[in-house]
């Protein structure tokens, strides 16, 4: 069972976008603490997990739609987006007791969300508030889709990074572009920061890490779960779709 993150102590009125589950951005710092504090986040299953094999008919359907929905909750996250700031302006009239109640719903869903599709509260909100806008070409190269039957026409659909992929000598070139462009480098043209072979050689250092066995291939990013009924159609269930009810029904 995975760690419950709780909101409620967390909560600040600046951080209330609109949709009330996503103001769940302190389960970020609680991750980062974690990381800080050397404790290693459980991403890899147990031996006993089994997962569908990739030419099942509904892998192939889950999987044809998993970096969509990942893409549609990424920018319903964004607090910039049009949406939220539309959101922001219906729900500046709420009182404390409708927040906390959106909050609490909120909270417990996501909590439960976690728990059902085996993946840390921190990690899943992690991954959601960094990814950006999803290259679905990029991350069909970097990141493998696993899907497992949970029972009950549950499915979950996880994503796992491939430390060989992600560590590419194309990735290592763009990133020392990126580097080199900062303002940092702009700012010590002699640090360094931003050269080609140096960060070419840590990308290649790290590969051979991996091949060498000495740190794991794929980490386990972030996972979503699904409803796949008798007829072989998938439904999406939405992280946040408790939430979106809660302000549609209190925004008339």
């Amino acid at each position: 069972m995975q760690p419950k993150i709780f909101f409620k102590e967390m909560f600040s009125s600046q951080m209330f976008i609109g949709i009330c589950a996503l103001i769940l951005f302190s389960s970020v710092s609680s991750f980062a603490q974690s990381n800080k504090t050397g404790k290693t986040m459980k991403t890899t299953k147990n031996a006993a997990t089994v997962y569908l094999d990739k030419n099942d008919l509904k892998f192939i359907s889950i999987k044809n739609r998993v970096f969509s929905d990942l893409d549609t909750i990424v920018k319903e996250f964004d607090p910039e987006s049009e949406y939220n700031k539309l959101v922001a302006i219906q729900t500046q009239t709420w009182s404390e007791e409708k927040r906390s109640e959106c909050q609490a719903l909120s909270s417990e869903f996501i909590n439960d969300y976690a728990e059902q599709a085996h993946i840390d509260v921190g990690m899943f909100l992690m991954v959601i508030t960094s990814v950006g806008e999803v290259d679905q070409k990029k991350m069909e190269k970097e990141w493998e889709v696993r899907v497992q039957f949970l029972g009950a026409n549950k499915y979950v659909a996880e994503f796992w990074e491939d430390g060989i992929a992600v560590n590419s000598e194309e990735n290592a070139v763009a990133w020392a572009n990126e580097l080199s462009k900062g303002e940092y480098a702009k700012n010590h043209p002699d640090s360094g920061v931003g050269d080609l072979e140096e960060v070419k050689k840590n990308y290649a250092n790290t590969r051979k890490s991996i091949k060498a066995g000495k740190q794991e291939r794929y980490t386990k990013m972030i996972a979503l779960l699904y409803n796949v009924d008798n007829e072989g159609a998938v439904t999406f269930i939405d992280p946040f779709q408790p939430s979106k009810d809660f302000l549609k029904n209190n925004s008339k």
